[in-house]
């Protein structure tokens, strides 16, 4: 190679390492924990007025746990004793070691999404989930996650609002998303239904639904994303 040669490449070889360099990673994919096993209904109330997942998710951080591990732990227990057996938490395959305890000069957000008024359609509105809409994103503010909160939001609304959080929550170093309302589980994918869900047809998934994949995406934090998902996973659509 001449010398013309040898300085182009090593030029190549410079842009092309600035473009790796300069290529921000990919944020950890979203850590799911359903509020109970596949096929399964949740509860909307428990002794303390709303669902015993929320129940749990509340004194669990009022708990202060240390590890991401004692949280799940944590979760567990509580979810199982506050529904009296009923609902037995699914968390994820594997938990990495982060520390649930806020540090200083650490960013953590969390976006609470909630449908408990489903007057629009042909499911029964929710008074435990209108509850959890209050104590749940004030238990998270106390936990040291900077809160955002949709309650009966259409599915417009929420993927707008869903949107804002994915672009705050690339800032952060953690991200918290939390799911309530009637939801369901068909062809393997889970949904939270918006209250004007028209009638019980699939059909209307794409609209008046959002599936948990895109609720989750839109945790986009630096070091980990967490997603609680405190709806049914049974379906309702079997046969269609």
């Amino acid at each position: 190679m001449n010398r013309r040669g040898f300085i182009v490449g090593l030029g190549a070889a410079a842009y092309a390492g600035d473009c790796f360099a300069q290529a921000a990673p990919s944020p950890p994919s979203p850590l799911v924990f359903y509020a109970n096993q596949p096929g399964r209904l949740t509860r909307d109330r428990d002794r303390q007025g709303g669902n015993p997942f929320a129940s749990a998710l509340v004194e669990t951080l009022k708990g202060s746990p240390e590890t991401l591990e004692e949280f799940t732990f944590r979760l567990t227990v509580l979810n199982m004793r506050n529904s009296r057996g009923w609902q037995r938490l699914q968390p994820p395959r594997k938990i990495p070691a982060w520390k649930m305890n806020p540090v200083e000069g650490q960013k953590r957000v969390a976006f609470v999404l909630i449908n408990s008024d489903y007057s629009k359609s042909d499911a029964y509105s929710l008074k435990g989930a209108a509850f959890d809409a209050e104590r749940v994103p004030q238990a998270l503010t106390e936990a040291g996650f900077e809160t955002t909160a949709v309650l009966d939001a259409n599915a417009e609304g929420a993927r707008k609002a869903l949107a804002e959080f994915a672009a705050l929550s690339e800032t952060a170093d953690a991200s918290l998303i939390y799911v309530g309302g009637h939801g369901l589980q068909h062809k393997r994918d889970v949904y939270l239904m918006m209250g004007d869900y028209p009638e019980r047809d699939p059909k209307w998934l794409g609209i008046h639904a959002i599936a948990l994949d895109e609720i989750g995406a839109a945790g986009r934090a630096r070091d980990v994303n967490l997603v609680l998902y405190a709806s049914c996973r049974d379906d309702p659509f079997i046969g269609y």
